[in-house]
């Protein structure tokens, strides 16, 4: 499987909340970086393996109803893909939707994702937490 179709799969099963299917196209060393400032965004920082990933998805899932996972654009460097994506969530505490965009850098080895590094709009997150 190219890394690219590897990419749109990982995006299908989130957006299936597949979370399994998801967690089977990454390595068991994964490491997941969200980059942002921790003053604005308690999720800044990594997680590091399938077990820390799937912590923070449920985390995540917890506060938010993910309505719509929408893969704008992704781009195809070979083992490396960059993703532009649009989550369209519920604050589940207020009810509130919004659509959070974010940038998606992956690194794909031997058919599997082994890193992902992602940039989301800090301010929009902090509003919304």
């Amino acid at each position: 499987m190219r890394a690219v179709d590897l990419v749109n799969n990982f995006y299908q099963a989130y957006a299936d909340r597949d979370i399994e299917g998801a967690l089977a196209l990454c390595a068991d060393d994964v490491v997941f970086r969200w980059i942002a400032d921790p003053r604005q965004s308690r999720r800044a920082g990594s997680a590091r393996g399938k077990h820390e990933f799937l912590a923070r998805l449920v985390d995540l899932n917890e506060d938010f109803e993910y309505r719509r996972v929408i893969p704008v654009e992704i781009i195809d460097g070979g083992d490396k893909v960059a993703a532009q994506v649009e989550y369209h969530m519920t604050r589940r505490a207020t009810g509130d939707e919004f659509v959070m965009p974010v940038a998606d850098f992956w690194t794909i080895r031997d058919g599997l994702a082994v890193e992902v590094v992602e940039y989301y709009d800090t301010a929009l997150a902090a509003a919304v937490n």
